[in-house]
């Protein structure tokens, strides 16, 4: 097993450090769908926004679905080989994405790209953990990576949205398709050819079960995106898609159960109170993440913004993602108790909520959406790290990486794709019930020109249901504090549960200390 990192030894130790962030930078960049060109790419291919939602969702099952055999892979080959294969592919999609008039097409080759992307991404993330956290301290290195790659993240929504912006929407394919030929040339180059440790074997892999686990997930991807659009379970094909993923996914769990070496450890989120605690608190956070298509709609459908003024807006969240990580830093150094550190998060998002909601009006500076902007950054920095780092709190190595692509499933496709099927179908009924509303003032009135009012009454119909589901995601926050406030967090006190247990036994309590 080498010790001298990814790259050969004669490359000097800076140039070491340089050809990292070289790598991972592009990597972690690198999508089948970049968010500030979806509106553009519906249009240019004619087809409806799910589909582009769909193939957007499909890159981190891919993501997801590589996370189950991604250190049988880098057992069986070298790095240099994972790297140029994975990126030299990829390439070759991100250009059949951006010359393609097939939707079929961006969405499978999305998958593809989340899949290859995983096993070159963690080629460069493993040197990055020894470097940021040489004792293996999960703590610090959340820290440290979470607000560089959440960070990198929104700078690259930027730089994509502006190039879209000056150029067209298949831009940031034919540059990301660039960018990949040339890190695959620089690992020709400076990266060695030994292994990682003993050549494993591929026949080890049950891929029986990697197809069922990708088949499920994408025919759930396919209900979840399209459920308001073919309304609901009235549709056939949102009923097959939902039982077609079931069925797949009760196969893949009775699977699991006879296998040697299992793909995923199913069991573990039953037995692990801080795995399956950890979703909840993943599915509460994907609503929060959701509602950012009411603050989407309002700025361009009310205050007239473009993806490229969206994007710049969503810079200011850079700021708080780095308070987030400093405070995680020094809160795990100090042994801070992780319960309040994820209410602090929920807390921003509610706060970040509140603030949209009290300041929606049809006209208003922009200067006006930074802070909440920040706030919403905080809040996004804090329970991506602190969610995730009690989900995998006294986890074997092996039990993480059985776990990793359901809980990528959870955080970034499940929480997210449900929460933003209601919130969009409240938004549209809300929409509808507000212009029956105004309709009845209007009938009383007498106008010369009827639809000459109608830009003004769609605008307004639109400011009051993004009013009216802001006003129950602030409520929300009152079971997530239930929830969170009553859980211990692996930190019990054991002389207040007997001080509590006496209370409700009607026991006296002299001699007792709460504290």
């Amino acid at each position: 097993m080498y010790n001298k990192g990814p790259f050969a030894t004669w490359v000097p130790k800076p140039i070491m450090l340089l050809l990292i962030i070289i790598f991972l930078l592009p990597l972690l960049a690198l999508n089948g769908i970049y968010t500030s060109n979806i509106s553009d790419i519906s249009g240019a291919l004619a087809t409806y926004s799910e589909y582009i939602s769909m193939a957007n969702n499909a890159t981190t099952i891919g993501m997801a679905v590589a996370g189950t055999i991604v250190m049988r892979v880098k057992m069986r080959f070298r790095s240099k080989e994972i790297i140029v294969f994975c990126t030299v592919v990829v390439a070759g999609i991100s250009y059949l994405i951006g010359t393609t008039d097939n939707i079929l097409m961006v969405i499978g080759g999305s998958f593809f790209i989340g899949l290859l992307k995983m096993f070159a991404m963690i080629e460069m993330m493993l040197p990055v953990m020894f470097i940021l956290s040489p004792t293996g301290e999960r703590g610090r290195f959340y820290s440290i990576f979470y607000p560089i790659t959440i960070g990198i993240g929104q700078l690259s929504s930027y730089l994509m949205a502006d190039l879209i912006f000056n150029s067209s929407w298949q831009a940031p394919y034919f540059y990301m398709s660039i960018m990949m030929l040339v890190i695959a040339s620089l690992s020709l180059i400076f990266q060695h050819n030994q292994r990682f440790g003993f050549k494993k074997p591929l026949y080890q892999i049950d891929w029986l079960s990697l197809v069922l686990f990708s088949v499920s997930a994408m025919c759930l991807n396919a209900g979840l995106t399209f459920m308001r659009q073919q309304g609901w379970f009235s549709s056939p094909f949102i009923t097959g898609s939902f039982l077609i993923s079931v069925i797949l996914l009760a196969a893949l769990i009775y699977r699991q159960k006879f296998l040697k070496r299992k793909l995923i450890k199913f069991e573990l989120i039953v037995q692990k109170v801080n795995v399956w605690h950890g979703m909840i608190l993943l599915l509460f956070l994907g609503a929060y993440l959701a509602s950012s298509s009411i603050f989407v709609q309002y700025t361009v459908g009310v205050l007239g913004y473009n993806n490229l003024i969206n994007a710049k807006l969503n810079l200011w969240m850079i700021p708080g993602i780095v308070i987030a990580g400093f405070l995680a830093f020094h809160g795990f150094k100090n042994k801070w108790n992780v319960k309040y550190y994820i209410i602090l998060g929920f807390m921003a998002f509610f706060l970040h909520t509140l603030m949209l909601y009290l300041m929606i009006q049809p006209q208003m500076n922009i200067e006006y959406l930074y802070f909440p902007m920040f706030i919403k950054g905080l809040g996004l920095g804090i329970l991506f790290i602190g969610i995730w780092y009690y989900a995998t709190l006294n986890l074997q190595i092996d039990d993480m990486l059985s776990l990793i692509g359901i809980m990528l499933l959870v955080r970034t496709f499940i929480a997210t794709a449900f929460a933003g099927a209601i919130i969009s179908w409240a938004a549209y009924q809300g929409q509808w019930q507000s212009l029956s509303d105004i309709s009845v003032y209007l009938d009383t009135g007498d106008f010369s020109d009827g639809m000459s009012m109608y830009q003004t009454t769609q605008v307004n119909a639109m400011m009051a249901s993004s009013k009216i589901v802001l006003g129950y995601l602030c409520w929300l926050i009152i079971p997530i504090l239930i929830f969170v406030l009553t859980h211990h967090y692996g930190q019990f006190n054991n002389r207040r549960i007997v001080f509590l247990r006496k209370v409700i036994r009607g026991n006296r309590l002299r001699g007792y200390k709460f504290s």
